[in-house]
């Protein structure tokens, strides 16, 4: 399925994450030179490193706006009823199967469907009858609403980010705004978009930093480093809970009490 005006491809980021995107865009370009779709980076200001052999667009949305109010503006100026959601940290690295998008792409309007991840995280708990290699989230679950990588109806996801401010409300808010959606939220069984999560808390993740030393890629260690020890005991600890109790549960309570909240 060749693109056809259906999709564009929208890089949520912000100036003080602006030395993510010469990395992101020498990444794209080796393994994803051939990408059919608009590439839209959404920021504050316009970043000199955008690079414009990768992002087609620049949505500079100005300053004292929250992760949700630039992501709201960019959606209502694009025009194409889906897009693909990344961070600026998801650094691809292997090439992109292409034939694979164009499917999942199809598939989502197929079927209906309001989201399609392409990665299952986590895993999703149904079937899904009409392709058994999607898999269906129970709604207001935790994480049944996720930026990691995957297809979204534009209109959904604007409707969705009333309210949010920040990654950290849509996310744990929106999972559980969700419940009385009739149209199913859909992962792949499979790891089908070839990222990594370059940067955590603000750290470089060392799996980040491999990818981009295996492909000569240069990084800025002026504006940012690898964790501390406290940062990997603590993010130590949370995994250790979420594999323990119920992740629903723990979200419901981060929730009710704000814990963990973060501005946009």
């Amino acid at each position: 399925m060749a693109a056809d005006g259906k999709l564009t491809i929208v890089v949520a980021s912000c100036d003080r994450y602006a030395d993510l995107l010469p990395p992101f865009a020498a990444l794209w370009r080796r393994f994803w030179p051939t990408c059919p779709y608009p590439v839209a980076l959404v920021t504050e200001h316009r970043p000199d490193a955008a690079d414009p052999a990768v992002f087609s667009e620049v949505i500079a949305c100005g300053p004292g706006l929250t992760w949700g109010d630039r992501l709201a503006i960019a959606l209502g100026r694009i025009t194409t009823p889906y897009v693909m959601l990344l961070c600026d940290d998801y650094y691809l690295e292997a090439p992109v199967p292409e034939e694979t998008v164009a499917k999942r792409l199809d598939q989502i309007e197929r079927f209906g469907a309001v989201n399609l991840r392409l990665i299952p995280n986590p895993v999703p708990q149904l079937p899904f009858a009409p392709d058994s290699t999607l898999g269906e989230y129970r709604k207001a679950t935790a994480y049944c609403i996720s930026t990691l990588a995957g297809l979204w109806d534009r209109a959904f996801l604007l409707s969705l980010l009333e309210g949010c401010k920040s990654i950290w409300e849509f996310e744990r808010y929106g999972s559980f705004k969700v419940g009385d959606e009739s149209r199913p939220i859909l992962a792949t069984r499979e790891r089908e978009f070839p990222f990594v999560d370059a940067v955590h808390k603000g750290y470089w993740e060392r799996f980040g930093v491999e990818v981009c030393r295996k492909n000569g890629v240069e990084i800025d260690w002026a504006r940012r480093g690898l964790p501390p020890f406290k940062v990997r005991l603590i993010e130590g600890l949370k995994a250790a809970v979420f594999a323990c109790v119920s992740p629903t549960l723990i979200v419901k309570i981060q929730n009710r009490f704000g814990w963990g909240k973060k501005e946009g």
